[in-house]
């Protein structure tokens, strides 16, 4: 089986075209998913429990708010950031709420009349529409380990750009 040398020339570049190919788009995942992780990504807000301040809950996704998630300081949250969660009850939902408490800290769940001590590496997170709340009060304190990312602008529409 011999080949002519131009058809050997031939399949050669075709063979190193693919390989620049591979490695090109291995290193540009690569590349995305560092910046992903490490500087942050937009988001889509679903649902009203976040409204005024985070729009989620028209039917049509322009109209919902795009937020900039970023995972720099998760692992310290303050009260008043917004941030994103696990579920505490349905690992595969991601919640947006605001930090109300952090460990150390007092609350008065809604519906209870005494004070809770929020316990060593967890935040009461709550929603800004009480009215259409799935937050701390409904399922408790949330683990630091559960939480994702910090919502630190509205980046979609234009008209509500803004810093949380």
């Amino acid at each position: 089986m011999c080949q002519n040398p131009e058809e050997f020339h031939r399949k050669q570049v075709q063979g190193e075209r693919m390989l620049r190919f591979t490695v090109r788009a291995a290193t540009s995942a690569c590349v995305a998913v560092t910046v992903f992780d490490i500087v942050g990504h937009p988001a889509v807000v679903t649902g009203a429990s976040m409204a005024p301040t985070l729009e989620g809950s028209d039917a049509r996704w322009w109209h919902r708010d795009l937020v900039w998630l970023t995972p720099w300081g998760i692992h310290r949250p303050r009260v008043g950031e917004v941030i994103t969660f696990v579920s505490p009850r349905d690992p595969d939902k991601i919640h947006i709420k605001r930090v109300t408490a952090v460990e150390g800290d007092l609350v008065r769940p809604r519906h209870r009349n005494e004070l809770l001590l929020i316990p060593k590496g967890c935040c009461w997170m709550e929603s800004d529409n009480p009215v259409n709340a799935n937050d701390s009060n409904i399922y408790g304190p949330v683990s630091r380990g559960l939480l994702k990312s910090r919502a630190t602008h509205v980046i979609w529409p234009p008209s509500r750009w803004q810093k949380l």
